[in-house]
């Protein structure tokens, strides 16, 4: 069925994409939709891909648009108020840490084996967060070698954007794609439309990365549930170190990011209220 609702979570989830070290799958968790998602994506290519596409669509839509039409704002919030808008999502974050708690069943469930995952887990955030590099450039050549790269760049961060805690934008900081596609978006919204082949490289391995994760994903979510719930935990806390802008500098900045954290918090904290989301079958 096809619900005009889900063009609003994928708008957030859209948003939540544009931001290094925020997850569209925290958000999707959030909203309640993180299994029927990951689902319906594998099942694209089954023979129930025509309910999947019907729930994709809104959401895909969603998402669309707000690439479209956050780019330009969520690079000037990030550029004129770099600290209240990262302490907002830092709050996001960390809400849905209780919710994740509870699914878990953390105090019946939890081995030490699913202790370590969740250090390991915040180990490899933390990891991939400090070889960042915030200074590389964008690169708008057309070029074979550069649209291959997109492309591998778009695949792997796809893969890894459909794990709530961790950003696929992140991994394409990383990998130095970020600047070239926030600027490739930003152009072809200003009717630049020479960079079309750097967003088309880009989104086929956009496409190829979720098709490929999802399933793997999925059967790891229905065959060994508590201890993906211990990775999701470990990206979670981990993804406050890519978050984390640093201290707010003066009186007036500390108040506006204790406003803007609180604000996040309350908000990850309601809409994780009565969540119960993500219960798939066996347990690990």
């Amino acid at each position: 069925m096809f619900r005009w609702v889900n063009i609003l979570k994928g708008f957030l989830m859209g948003v939540c994409e544009l931001i290094p070290g925020v997850s569209s799958g925290t958000m999707a968790l959030l909203l309640g939709i993180y299994d029927q998602f990951l689902g319906a994506i594998s099942r694209l290519l089954t023979k129930d891909f025509k309910k999947a596409v019907v729930f994709l669509i809104p959401i895909v839509l969603g998402m669309g648009l707000a690439i479209i039409s956050m780019t330009s704002l969520m690079d000037f919030l990030l550029q004129n108020h770099t600290v209240p808008t990262h302490f907002f999502f830092l709050g996001m974050v960390l809400g849905v840490v209780p919710m994740m708690l509870r699914l878990s069943n953390v105090k019946s469930e939890f081995t030490l084996l699913h202790y370590i995952l969740v250090v390991l887990s915040l180990l490899l955030v933390y990891f991939l967060s400090v070889i960042q590099d915030p200074d590389a450039a964008a690169n708008a050549e057309i070029s074979l070698s550069q649209m291959l790269f997109l492309y591998f760049a778009g695949t792997i961060g796809a893969g890894i954007m459909l794990l709530p805690g961790i950003s696929g934008s992140l991994v394409m900081l990383i990998l130095g794609a970020y600047p070239t596609i926030i600027y490739s978006i930003s152009e072809f919204t200003s009717f630049n439309f020479s960079v079309t082949p750097l967003l088309i490289a880009t989104g086929l391995g956009i496409l190829t990365g979720i098709l490929g994760a999802s399933k793997v994903i999925s059967y790891f979510l229905r065959n060994y549930t508590y201890l993906m719930y211990a990775a999701i935990i470990g990206l979670l806390l981990g993804s406050v170190f890519p978050i984390f802008p640093g201290l707010p500098s003066g009186g007036a900045e500390w108040s506006v990011s204790v406003i803007t954290f609180l604000s996040g918090l309350l908000i990850s904290l309601y809409m994780g209220m009565e969540k119960r989301n993500g219960r798939q079958s066996k347990k690990s």
